[in-house]
């Protein structure tokens, strides 16, 4: 591998596992080192991984409200996320292994789109790589369909000036 990516870690990701990609000569950064640690909005750590160029790395699995914020600030303004299945708590060479058994499979979809792709197992070979839109519809249809339903809306409707209403001048109110 000699393109190496530039990933931004998130505070649930082992740091043995970020030890390891450093021996690799990753280009990594971590939440502690980019002072995003504590309790923050998932969305914070995307767009800060957007904003310095790096693919975003999390084990979280990010359902419910904050999935919900994540895959709209995905569809929305765009970013790159890897989520490896199997929780903060998996051996640390198990994460990796998945991260470098499917290299082939997410690192040239990320590097030409947006998306999040969602590392599986090495034996079931599952490495599934979505487009915003597609992460957000498959996750997340009702409320895919509610912002699909919006930007429609909004993609093609021509500007109109509205009217105004003419103001008349107040008569003059004589001095006393």
């Amino acid at each position: 591998m000699k393109d190496h990516p530039r990933i931004y870690t998130d505070a649930s990701v082992n740091l043995r596992v970020v030890d390891i990609l450093i021996r690799l000569e990753w280009d990594i950064e971590t939440a502690q080192q980019a002072d995003l640690t504590g309790k923050i909005d998932d969305v914070e750590w995307i767009v800060y991984a957007r904003e310095h160029g790096r693919i975003a790395i999390t084990f979280d699995k990010l359902k419910a409200d904050q999935g919900a914020r994540v895959a709209h600030e995905l569809r929305k303004n765009g970013g790159h996320v890897i989520r490896i299945q199997g929780g903060p708590e998996q051996d640390k060479y198990r994460a990796v292994g998945k991260l470098l058994f499917h290299y082939l499979e997410w690192y040239p979809f990320l590097t030409s789109s947006n998306g999040m792709s969602i590392i599986g197992d090495v034996r079931t070979a599952s490495c599934r790589n979505y487009t915003p839109e597609e992460y957000q519809q498959k996750f997340y249809p009702t409320d895919a369909k509610q912002f699909t339903e919006y930007l429609e809306k909004r993609r093609d409707r021509p500007y109109k000036p509205r009217p105004r209403n003419k103001k008349i001048a107040p008569e003059q109110q004589p001095l006393d």
